[in-house]
């Protein structure tokens, strides 16, 4: 799985998507923020799953997913 490149994690705030670790799926959500340099990203908190930080360093990565039509 890739994250792609730190750009694009800028590219990913208000959007949402899958943070992935070692191949394994950690959790969807939508990107409430970016790092300066994005070499982090916060997903918004959603009912028992509270705001959190995901970092390229610690391994993550990010893939944006299709939001279903209306």
């Amino acid at each position: 799985m890739n994250g792609g490149t730190e750009h694009e994690w800028n590219n990913l705030i208000g959007r949402p998507v899958q943070v992935w670790k070692n191949g394994h799926l950690i959790r969807t959500g939508h990107v409430d923020d970016v790092a300066q340099a994005a070499g982090a990203l916060w997903l918004e908190g959603h009912g028992v799953e509270g705001r959190a930080l995901y970092q390229k360093a610690d391994g993550y990565s990010a893939k944006p997913v299709c939001e279903a039509a209306p």
